[in-house]
């Protein structure tokens, strides 16, 4: 049986509500049980419009979060802490309901991911509770690197899901300067100069 295109999916998904009363002989509803796994797999893969907008992780998301955004601040970029902090409230409502039995934040080891930058590059980190915060970190700092990520200029936008290959636990991480915009929001200082938001 050849493969549906997706408009003959959402064809035959429109006369299915039609047939919920009618007598199919075996053949006929083989047929029709057919088409109605391949309407749920065309369904989802669908890209979700909240997943991580980076072309290389097409068709490779299973289960994601909603997204988190942020503006970096001095701890987040320096070499010392060498690491991005989540805000408790995200990570409780949104992150921990996906990790899976074993996948523990607390204790020295935290969890194993993968992260992917906008390019789609790969960067391995490790997510993990950190005093009485969550962070990503032991990576972070390459990441920084290779960004050339400055403190109050550029803000990150940060997914987490599941690679469907392998169910694998990843993270997806955009960013966005703004340059020379010193205004912090959590402190609120005063910008130095006027702001251009790079695209």
């Amino acid at each position: 049986m050849s493969r549906s295109t997706p408009a003959e999916v959402v064809k035959a998904t429109s006369v299915f509500s039609s047939l919920q009363f009618v007598k199919l002989d075996d053949q006929a509803g083989k047929q029709l049980d057919e088409q109605i796994q391949a309407t749920q797999l065309h369904q989802q893969q669908q890209p979700n419009q909240d997943w991580p907008p980076i072309q290389a992780l097409e068709g490779m998301i299973r289960e994601c979060s909603i997204r988190y955004g942020r503006q970096l601040t001095k701890s987040d970029v320096n070499r010392g802490p060498g690491r991005l902090a989540l805000k408790n409230e995200y990570v409780d409502a949104s992150l921990r309901p996906m990790l899976r039995e074993g996948e523990i934040l607390e204790g020295r080891h935290g969890i194993q991911v993968l992260v992917y930058d906008g390019e789609g590059e790969e960067y391995q980190m490790t997510f993990k509770e950190w005093g009485k915060m969550v962070v990503l970190t032991f990576g972070w700092n390459q990441f920084v690197k290779r960004r050339q990520l400055r403190e109050d200029e550029d803000f990150v936008t940060v997914w987490m899901f599941r690679r469907s290959v392998d169910d694998r636990l990843c993270f997806g991480i955009t960013t966005r300067r703004v340059h020379g915009c010193h205004y912090n929001m959590k402190t609120r200082r005063a910008p130095k100069r006027q702001c251009t938001i790079e695209a």
